[in-house]
């Protein structure tokens, strides 16, 4: 993980940029308390935007609560190999200790991982649009990433569709049989769970989504400009677009090494100059990536030791 991060890293700023580490770091020291005081409270409105999101998918969680899950599973999933697995397990206990079922965790888990992959996978689509609505030449990569995410977003449709049909399908009778319909009632119920979840919070679901990735696009804009750079928003939608989709590869924590590689490459090949960019990109994935280990692991921090030190009292479920 840590080669991998660390030679994605290596290849962006001298392979794809050219530029030297110590460029970079003269432009980062440029950068003002203002301005990142300013990114501070963007990062942070993102994340409060998100947490409805988180809220919408598990009923009785709330905005407060969705913060503290959203930050601490973020804190231990960029620490530590496969911090994904760990970061839902840790999760899950937290869900269960406020009294939510595990069925709901689950639809929960499914809801918003699918609902983040399905913004990722949109926004090329809608920075290509933007291109077009400005009647700027779209070059031929963009149309290629475009038509995959489409054809991604067509082929999970697709597959979804046929899930639900098969698991409403009964199966044969027989002992093993028996053990598939136990499972097929499982999927069935989830499938429905997640299916009433949408029905009644189809709103900020969608629009919570939606907002959080219109805050990472101005987090990424005010970080170019942090350093000077004066990008089209255009541009910048795209090379957000970029980013998100290199986050859908889990090799290493955040996309490390790998988003970075395609959004450098993007913004230099407009003409931009490399040092600022790679100087913004690193500020902006400091804020996705490095910020959320110390504030959500101070969190954490802090929901542990409440716990530890207040008496255990049993909670109903709000989740069922």
């Amino acid at each position: 993980m840590l080669g991998v991060g660390a030679g994605g890293l290596w290849t962006a700023t001298h392979g794809v940029a050219g530029v030297a580490w110590g460029d970079v770091a003269t432009v980062l020291r440029g950068v003002t308390l203002a301005q990142v005081a300013l990114l501070s409270a963007v990062w942070l409105g993102g994340l409060a935007i998100y947490s409805t999101v988180l809220a919408a998918a598990l009923p009785g969680l709330g905005v407060r609560r969705g913060l503290l899950l959203n930050l601490s599973g973020s804190a231990v999933a960029n620490v530590v190999p496969l911090g994904g697995a760990v970061a839902t397990a840790l999760n899950w206990r937290m869900a269960r200790r406020w009294g939510h079922s595990d069925p709901a965790f689950a639809a929960f888990c499914v809801l918003t991982n699918a609902l983040d992959a399905l913004t990722k996978l949109v926004l090329p689509l809608v920075g290509v649009a933007a291109f077009v609505l400005v009647s700027v030449d779209v070059p031929p990569v963009l149309w290629g990433v475009a038509g995959a995410c489409a054809t991604l977003l067509l082929g999970a449709l697709a597959a979804l569709q046929v899930l639900r049909l098969r698991v409403r399908v009964p199966g044969p009778a027989g002992g093993a049989s028996r053990r598939r319909a136990a499972r097929r009632r499982l999927l069935r119920d989830s499938a429905d769970r997640v299916h009433r979840l949408l029905a009644l919070g189809w709103r900020p679901l969608l629009s919570g989504s939606a907002g959080y990735i219109a805050a990472q696009v101005v987090l990424l804009l005010l970080s170019l400009r942090s350093v000077g750079l004066h990008a089209p928003l255009t541009v910048v939608i795209m090379a957000a677009a970029i980013e998100r989709l290199g986050t859908l590869i889990p090799l290493t924590p955040g996309g490390t090494g790998v988003a970075e590689i395609g959004t450098i490459a993007w913004l230099v090949t407009t003409g931009l100059d490399p040092v600022q960019v790679v100087a913004g990109v690193l500020l902006y994935r400091v804020f996705l990536v490095v910020m959320e280990i110390p504030v959500g692991g101070l969190l954490l921090g802090g929901w542990a030791w409440l716990q530890r030190s207040s008496p255990v009292r049993a909670s109903a479920e709000v989740g069922a």
